[in-house]
């Protein structure tokens, strides 16, 4: 992975994005730890801990949806398909904010996968950057992880 200010260069992660998208997984693995390793911190207990990382969760696939319908503000090509490939990841997510434990866990897991393997499509397409993939692949891989960590902490 090479890092760089300089987005000139295709292969890149810009370091502003990579600093910026590793400061957006703290909640995703603090919260998981939490709810593994110390379910009671501050006398939260494990369900307002479950409901942070859910909505947290969420939050950030909505993001990474309006990523998407940025992108596609952009193209002329297959415009329809981005938009709807752009509004899913919210609706999803709105799902998994009122579905049952251990479901809303595992809505996300495969909302931010199912991310994962379109926004590489999106690189290989051509509609984004290689590093956009790059970074992507390493986000989405710890937000899952974490996720998982959680789902099985319970």
């Amino acid at each position: 992975m090479t890092i760089s200010d300089n987005p000139a260069h295709d292969h890149t992660i810009p370091l502003s994005a990579l600093l910026l998208g590793i400061a957006g997984l703290i909640p995703f693995i603090g919260s998981s730890i939490l709810i593994v390793w110390a379910p009671d911190f501050l006398s939260l207990g494990s369900g307002l801990l479950h409901m942070v990382l859910v909505t947290y969760a969420a939050l950030i696939a909505s993001f990474l949806g309006g990523v998407r319908w940025g992108n596609a503000l952009n193209r002329s090509e297959h415009r329809h398909r981005e938009f709807i490939i752009a509004v899913l990841p919210s609706l999803v997510s709105w799902l998994a904010l009122v579905t049952p434990r251990p479901y809303d866990l595992m809505m996300l897991i495969g909302t931010f996968l199912a991310l994962g393997v379109s926004d590489v499509g999106l690189v290989l397409s051509g509609g984004a950057p290689r590093w956009y993939g790059k970074l992507r692949v390493g986000l989405t891989a710890i937000v899952v992880l974490s996720l998982l960590t959680a789902l099985m902490g319970q």
